[in-house]
């Protein structure tokens, strides 16, 4: 091992123990060891025992540890910790400026475990309120977390696309006489991104150029944004269409198809040669094989501008940004008929979650707010926490006096599917319970979803009247769109929701709705593509399942 190996050792050993609470003199001690093997002149593998025991702030236990190091690439006393610590908290103790006594509050009193889960809080305003925290240090946080994110293997659709834009959008500013386009993932519009992909007809040494000098891209040698690797693809212009949609479809879907290789105008053509119907980029996956024969057609399926109502936000009552005036005007600006204001329920406390008294001096607040604004109709919600034994927060009665309730999960995530399903079964047969929010309470790269029977959940709520929501958050996204589609066939309804805690949050259905058409959800089972009468008529549906 070298002596930057041996030092790294020593300071994730001192950050463990801190994030335990172990010893603090041991923490200063191990810390310090980091410090001076790390500046050392010659590799501690070069001295003998005695050496290292003289070196500066290096005594008899540190010398047992380095001389452990060296022998076997371990310390016992590092697995010991590692194995009653998440490995999401471990590698959330990599990023910088986010020190160990942090951590260990973030996890020990919000419960989150990495670092996706934390930049979720962060957006919630969930730090704020904590012990030594604030809302300088959660913006700091934030932006450590958003490099620490942006900085690994995979990259969020929704994080890596804007740059991605102004990359493509330069090269036809550079070369207007020439096709380009994204293919693969960016332009199937994949929740994740493993590579960022483009095509076009100039050749690879001209594209190198061109990255290299816009300062979007990582360095001098790497084409990658972000960390993400851009591939390029050159294509001559008779075969560009043919080729954006073979480098745009999955293998099994492609090969299904069998499109003639020739030369066409556009991508839609290139399906309309052999008879097909245009599968947009989004639905070209070969999860949605099974369901090609049910594709609804390009124009049935929901686009953003097709939304009517805005469900599932969040205000200053609970842990939103925004007041609930604000938040109203700005789905009103943006041509919503309907907003439904669903704070947090009282469980939430981590959310400052509403108590009863609260919940109703909000209702009194919207019905108000609703009276006097002609141009958005508004209603009043919970998001309702459902509990460990499925129950919804609030007693019925209080239930019984709103428009919408959300049932979804935020604690002990950590079930077996068997119990997680039930628990998850019980609150969709709740008749308060409207829409299930975030079914499998995932964050994308950074928490899996917990296990569910997710087939036998959308029965129930086909059997129930229960909407089932594509929480529109990039980093949520869930249901999964690989669901849509079976959904779609029991007749489920699925609701495209932000989820927003800010107005900017608001903007977020256009992730919501890039993932529903992956699925190819037809605007017939979007319930929040209704128009507001027609809402009007679903909400008085469910209110008759409590009668």
């Amino acid at each position: 091992m070298t002596n930057k190996e041996i030092a790294f050792k020593f300071r994730l050993l001192a950050s463990l123990m801190e994030l335990h609470e172990e010893n603090a003199f041991k923490i200063r001690s191990y810390n310090n060891a980091y410090l001076n093997i790390r500046k050392l002149p010659r590799e501690l593998t070069e001295l003998n025992e005695s050496e290292i025991s003289s070196l500066p702030g290096v005594g008899k236990a540190i010398t047992a540890k380095i001389t452990e190091l060296i022998e076997t690439g371990s310390l016992k006393n590092i697995e010991k910790l590692l194995d009653i610590t998440p490995e999401g908290i471990v590698q959330m103790l990599g990023i910088k400026g986010l020190g160990a006594k942090k951590i260990g509050v973030i996890w020990k009193d919000l419960g989150v475990e990495s670092a996706g889960e934390l930049l979720y809080a962060v957006n919630e305003n969930r730090l704020i309120d904590l012990k030594g925290f604030g809302a300088k240090t959660q913006e700091n946080i934030k932006q450590q977390l958003e490099y620490f994110i942006e900085s690994s293997d995979k990259q969020l659709y929704a994080r890596i696309i804007p740059d991605m834009e102004l990359l493509l959008e330069g090269l036809k500013a550079a070369y207007p006489e020439k096709l380009f386009s994204f293919c693969g993932e960016l332009h199937m519009k994949n929740p994740i991104i493993s590579e960022a992909c483009i095509l076009g007809e100039i050749d690879n040494k001209s594209f190198q150029k061109f990255c290299r000098k816009l300062t979007l891209t990582d360095g001098e040698e790497r084409n990658t944004i972000n960390g993400t690797p851009i591939v390029y693809y050159q294509s001559s212009r008779e075969y560009f269409y043919y080729n954006l949609v073979e480098l745009s479809t999955g293998s099994n879907f492609f090969q299904k198809i069998k499109l003639q290789k020739r030369a066409y105008n556009s991508e839609k053509e290139v399906f309309e040669h052999k008879g097909l119907p245009y599968y947009i980029p989004e639905f070209r996956e070969d999860s949605n094989l099974e369901f090609i024969e049910k594709y609804p057609g390009e124009n049935n399926i929901v686009k953003l501008e097709q939304l009517k109502g805005c469900i599932h936000n969040h205000s200053t009552y609970s842990d939103g940004v925004n007041t609930i005036e604000e938040m109203i005007s700005t789905a009103e600006e943006k041509n919503y008929e309907y907003f439904v204001m669903t704070d947090h329920s009282k469980s939430a406390f981590y959310a400052n979650g509403l108590e009863i008294e609260r919940l109703r001096e909000q209702g009194d607040a919207l019905r108000l707010l609703d009276q006097q604004n002609e141009g958005i109709r508004i209603f009043s919600g919970i998001e309702s926490d459902i509990l460990s034994n499925g129950d919804l927060d609030y007693p019925d009665d209080v239930l019984a006096e709103l428009d919408l309730v959300i049932a979804s999960v935020h604690s002990n995530l950590k079930m077996d599917k068997n119990k997680a399903t039930s628990r998850i079964l019980k609150a969709i047969e709740n008749p308060f319970t409207s829409i299930l929010g975030h079914p499998t309470g995932r964050l994308l790269l950074s928490r899996k979803g917990y296990p569910l029977d997710m087939y036998a959940i959308i029965d129930a709520c086909a059997d129930h009247d229960v909407a089932i929501e594509i929480n529109a958050n990039p980093l949520r996204l869930d249901i999964d769109w690989r669901y849509v589609q079976y959904a779609v066939s029991k007749n489920v309804l699925l609701s495209i929701n932000p989820d927003a805690h800010s107005i900017k949050g608001i903007d977020d259905n256009l992730w919501g709705v890039w993932a529903a058409r992956k699925g190819a959800l037809p605007i017939s089972h979007c319930l929040n593509a209704m128009p507001l009468d027609e809402f009007e008529d679903w909400l008085r549906n469910q209110h008759e399942k409590r009668n």
